[in-house]
């Protein structure tokens, strides 16, 4: 066999590799696919690109959010009541203390799920929620708080905080909300053709590796207020080679970007969702993916891996 060719695995990999598992989606049985899942363009499809589902965030939420809720209220309250002049004998640090931690358990709970996730990074998760104007609004609240504890300063902080604390739940609910996938392709040649990249692309290796290959930045304003990533990424799985196709958030997670209008059905916020989530638009995410950067040589599918209605008891 040439050097730098690969054999194809025909054993029978995951069968649920590409569909993932009917528990994540609180079924018994997937379909080929989901409501809010569109085919990707002709360009990428007839190629032989298929989407990978991973496992949704948004459940492993619920948990955090609904403590920080408790040590809000925990906080909040005896911080008010002292501060209309009621207080009921908590020291004003505990109080402070239970009440930042409602913010600190969000951040805590986005930063574990950013851990679980494919190529998830906790250092992009941590950076997208504590590099903003709300952070600083919080420590000023904090200050304000702790330095007058009683009065009216002290009672306009504390109502402020609720909406603030609202904002940094939805904002993170609306991005774990988004579908979380990928697009991969198996491929028979480490040469994939990096060397014939041209720019906005940034090639990062010269041939087929298990790590990030390539590079292309997606500019605020291309596809709303949100500047994102397209990752060209080197995919080994049960002795088959594939190239997977990542659309990087700033906060590290991986968006199924071929994804159409239903998707706002699964927010759990529609409202007030778009007002403070850095998602980008589902109908320009699919308008600026254009031609597939790479045209490799192509291996088929494996039989045992095509998609198709299956039983999570099979």
């Amino acid at each position: 066999m040439p050097d730098g060719l690969r054999r194809p695995f025909m054993g029978a990999p995951d069968k649920h590799f590409l569909l993932g598992h009917a528990r994540w989606f609180g079924s018994d049985s997937l379909p080929n696919r989901l409501d809010h899942e569109v085919d990707a363009p002709s360009e990428w499809s007839e190629m032989g690109w298929r989407r990978q589902r991973l496992e949704p965030l948004l459940s492993g939420f619920l948990f955090p959010s609904a403590w920080s809720a408790f040590l809000l209220a925990a906080g909040g309250i005896p911080l008010m009541l002292a501060a209309l002049g009621h207080g009921i004998g908590m020291d004003i640090r505990l109080g402070l203390g239970l009440w930042v931690g409602a913010f600190v358990l969000l951040w805590l709970g986005a930063l574990n799920l950013a851990q679980k996730q494919i190529e998830g990074s906790t250092s992009k998760m941590l950076m997208w929620n504590l590099f903003r104007i709300e952070t600083v609004l919080l420590a000023v609240l904090a200050w304000v708080i702790h330095h007058e504890p009683v009065g009216f300063v002290a009672i306009i902080a504390l109502l402020i905080s609720i909406p603030l604390w609202l904002s940094h739940v939805v904002r993170i609910a609306t991005l774990l909300a988004w579908p979380s996938g990928r697009w991969i392709l198996p491929i028979a040649h480490v040469d994939v053709g990096l060397a014939s990249l041209s720019e906005p692309w940034i090639a990062e290796s010269r041939r087929w590796a298990r790590r990030p290959l390539a590079r292309r930045k997606i500019p605020v304003g291309e596809t709303g207020a949100t500047e994102l990533e397209m990752v060209l990424f080197g995919v080994r799985h049960e002795n088959l080679d594939y190239l997977a196709m990542h659309l990087v958030h700033p906060s590290g997670a991986l968006l199924d970007p071929f994804v159409g209008p239903t998707v706002g059905d699964t927010i759990p916020f529609e409202k007030l969702g778009p007002i403070f989530a850095d998602v980008p638009p589902v109908i320009t995410v699919r308008e600026f993916f254009g031609y597939p950067p790479v045209s490799p040589v192509v291996t088929p599918w494996p039989a045992s891996i095509e998609t198709g209605k299956y039983s999570e008891e099979e």
